[in-house]
């Protein structure tokens, strides 16, 4: 009788380290496959110790072994395809920021150099030329494309007019030359000699 329960246990074993190692591949179920494969080699090798089912315990314990370094691995897969799958989806959202203009402050400090030099307004003898020369740098390693909007305020911080500055293609490090409030009426460019310009969205993509 004695004989027979040890021979159970090194059965039990075979079967667990055989059921183990089949869902060792399954994500989620291969966590009780961990146990069941530490089981399997405890049994496999308490038979062996007792000499009982030297074969089934020797491929318990083997079995075991296996369910459990194929349980880590596969979860060690898939933990790093899910980090990496987050990491994608968190450039995702940045690269999307971005594009919305919702990163203007962080684009300008880290992405983008903007120059805005002087108004000017002049008259010719039946129209009137004007311009805001715009520098635009591109500051990151890679390609990149810029709209920057720009406003024109009054002293009390009212919006005279609005341009919108699309440099597209800069390598990295590459700067280009704009010119902003160019098409502007005769009244308009009167209204704002005195304006003041700022920058008020930055997207990029």
């Amino acid at each position: 009788m004695e004989q027979t329960k040890k021979s159970g246990l090194s059965t039990a074993g075979l079967v667990l380290g055989i059921v183990s190692i089949c869902t060792s591949f399954i994500p989620i179920i291969n966590n009780l496959s961990f146990v069941m494969g530490i089981l399997a080699g405890i049994f496999g090798i308490i038979s062996l110790i007792k000499g009982v089912g030297k074969g089934k315990s020797i491929t318990a314990i083997i079995l075991g072994i296996l369910a459990i370094i194929i349980t880590l691995s596969m979860q060690k897969t898939m933990s790093d395809a899910l980090d990496t799958m987050s990491n994608s989806l968190n450039d995702f959202s940045s690269s999307i920021d971005d594009m919305t203009g919702n990163k203007t402050e962080e684009l300008l400090a880290n992405s983008v150099d903007v120059e805005m030099g002087e108004f000017k307004v002049t008259k010719q003898r039946y129209t009137t030329d004007t311009e805001l020369n715009v520098k635009v740098t591109n500051k990151t390693s890679a390609m990149k494309s810029f709209s920057i909007q720009i406003e024109a305020v009054d002293n009390n911080g009212t919006r005279l007019h609005q341009d919108t500055i699309y440099a597209n293609n800069l390598n990295a490090g590459q700067s280009q030359n704009f010119k902003a409030f160019n098409l502007l009426t005769s009244e308009k460019a009167e209204e704002l000699k005195n304006a003041i310009f700022k920058i008020v969205e930055v997207s990029m993509y």
